[in-house]
Formats: C-alpha cells, sequence, structure tokens
C-alpha cells in the first residue's frame, strides 16, 4: 500500500494549462509601474504576494478581468461550464501577477503553490495549511494523523506491524482498522489534506514517544548512504532512476535499494518527500529541468546494467 501511495504521491504530474485570449482590460498604474523595466519586488512570505500592493485589490483585479471576457462569451452565445470559469480565472490570474510584480514563471508558480488551497481547493506539499475541526483529520481510536504516519514508518522501515501494536498498546485489528480509515479518509478528501499532510510528516520523518526504542537495523554503510540522500539531490536522483529501472526488469526496486544502499522504504520515501517539498518552496525550472535529465539518464544507465545481468534486453535477439 505505502508504495502505490508515495507513487501517487511522488511522481511526476502536469498541471493542465488551458490558454484563453486574453481581454486586455489594463491596469495603467500596474503596468507603468511594474510592467516595462524589472525592478526588485519584496514579497509577503506567507502567501508571496507582492508587498507593493493589497490582496483585496489583487483579487478583485482578477474578478473583474475574468467576468468582463466571461460576460463578453456569453453574449456570444458560447455556454461556459463551471471548469472554463476556472481556466479563465487560473488565466488571469497569472497574467495579472506577472504584471503586478514583473516577475518570470518560476516566481508566478511558487507563488500557485504557495496559494492553491485558496484559489483552487486544493494543498500543495511545502505550503499546507489545516483548518480546525477538520473531520478528516479527527483522530481515528485516539491515533491522530501523526501518530499513524510515525506507524507507517517503522512498518515501511522493516519493523513487524504486531512489534508496534504491541509498543503502542493495542490489539493489530486496531493497526487494521487504521490502515483502512486513513487511507479512505486520504481518497475522500478532495482538498488533499490529509494526504498533504501525511506526505509532509514523512518528510519529517516523524516518530511519537511510544515508538522511539523501535529501531530498524541498518549498517554502517547505510547510515552514510542515506545521510547522503538528505543532502545530495543528484544521489537521490541516481537511486531512484535505478530503483525504476529495476521495477521494469522485474526485480523490486526498494528491496534492490536497500540491499544494495542499505537505505530502507521509509527512509527513502522520507527523501523522495524531503525533496518534493523543497521542489516545491524553490521552484526553479532550470534545476528541475537538470534534475529530470540525469534520472533520466541514470535509469537508462542501470536499466542496461539490469539488462547485461539478465543476458541482454530480449530485442537484441531478434533481427529485423
Amino acid at each position: 500500500m505505502f508504495k502505490k501511495l508515495f507513487g501517487a504521491l511522488t511522481g511526476d504530474s502536469k498541471q493542465e494549462n488551458q490558454n484563453f485570449e486574453q481581454a486586455q482590460t489594463s491596469n495603467e498604474n500596474y503596468e507603468d509601474n511594474y510592467r516595462n523595466d524589472y525592478q526588485e519586488v519584496e514579497y509577503d512570505p506567507e502567501t508571496l504576494h507582492g508587498t507593493h500592493y493589497n490582496v483585496d485589490d489583487f483579487d478583485a483585479e482578477v474578478a473583474e478581468r475574468a467576468e468582463a471576457w466571461i460576460a463578453d462569451q456569453r453574449a456570444s452565445g458560447e455556454n461556459l461550464e463551471e471548469k472554463d470559469i476556472k481556466g479563465i480565472y487560473f488565466s488571469y490570474r497569472r497574467e495579472i501577477y506577472t504584471e503586478w510584480n514583473n516577475c518570470d514563471s518560476d516566481q508566478m508558480i511558487r507563488f500557485e503553490h504557495a496559494n492553491s488551497l485558496k484559489y483552487t481547493g486544493i494543498q500543495t506539499s511545502g505550503f499546507i495549511k489545516v483548518e480546525e475541526n477538520n473531520p478528516f483529520l479527527e483522530p481515528v481510536h485516539g491515533v491522530d494523523l501523526r501518530t499513524y504516519t510515525a506507524m507507517c514508518l517503522k512498518i515501511s522501515a522493516g519493523i513487524d506491524y504486531q512489534e508496534v501494536c504491541k509498543a503502542m498498546g493495542f490489539e493489530s485489528v486496531i493497526w487494521e482498522e487504521l490502515n483502512t480509515i486513513w487511507p479512505q479518509r486520504m481518497g475522500e478528501d478532495t482538498s488533499f489534506t490529509v494526504t498533504t499532510l501525511f506526505g509532509q510528516y514523512y518528510a519529517e520523518n516523524v516518530t511519537v514517544p511510544q515508538l522511539e526504542n523501535l529501531k530498524a537495523e541498518i549498517s554502517e554503510e547505510g547510515a552514510a548512504n542515506l545521510e547522503r540522500i538528505k543532502t545530495d539531490r543528484y544521489f537521490y536522483e541516481e537511486l531512484a532512476g535505478a530503483r525504476q529501472a529495476a521495477y521494469e526488469y522485474g526485480i523490486d526496486g526498494a528491496q534492490w535499494i536497500l540491499e544494495t544502499f542499505g537505505i530502507n522504504l521509509a527512509d527513502f520515501q522520507s527523501a523522495a518527500m524531503q525533496w518534493m517539498t523543497e521542489q516545491n518552496q524553490n521552484w526553479n525550472s532550470e534545476n528541475i529541468t537538470e534534475f529530470h535529465d540525469y534520472q533520466q539518464a541514470k535509469q537508462k544507465e542501470y536499466a542496461a546494467k539490469f539488462a547485461a545481468e539478465q543476458g541482454g534486453n530480449i530485442a537484441d535477439d531478434v533481427n529485423f
């Protein structure tokens, strides 16, 4: 379950970008000051809005331009669906943010991540906002999400779930219910608060007092590799590429990482969530492309290694 869950959490995802022909309703004050020549802009550390304008004014400008465009489309006989209207707002929000802050696309994406819950209703790793009295975060059998995550970490690290239950002081049947209800909530929560917070806790490698004495075995080499995967992005990308190549050749990639580098599944996934969070918070398209290309190159390199160990690719014996 954990491998599938984190495949969804850390896998490549592409955000659709619907393009709309823009109706040019100018805000001359902001155009004159921020659109033409680059200048340093100070951003609010939480919202990443520029501090030189009011957020309410920004939202009002987006609404004014979007609604004007929507009215024109409807007047011309267009039947706009809800997804079309959301796309129009999305497009104008990007246009106005770039215009008012005279920023590049990377800054704009960082802004979108920081405000994803407000504008799209969906949480983004690294910018999670938790509302009080969220029913999806209510404890189950007295076990909150943080404690559930700590249990998942221990089990994913190779510790028997019955040992984890014993340390927690309850029967294994309680774990079975926890491991049914929490994933069910993740699927039902359309804001992805539960899933994103679970990933954040995983990245932090959280624990609780009851589990602190349960330690997964790790070799000296494994400990060194674990420290390296948390601090060396290229090493993480290499192992991520190797693991994917292993799966493609019928090898359990997680087990191969454990046997070859001494890093268990829990620690590997924790590092994956750590790097994804950092990437979201410090979005840099050039760096992302570089790391992606590096992982792809390493995946091909390890694929060749696994192919050689298995006697070559099947296609190698076929003449065309």
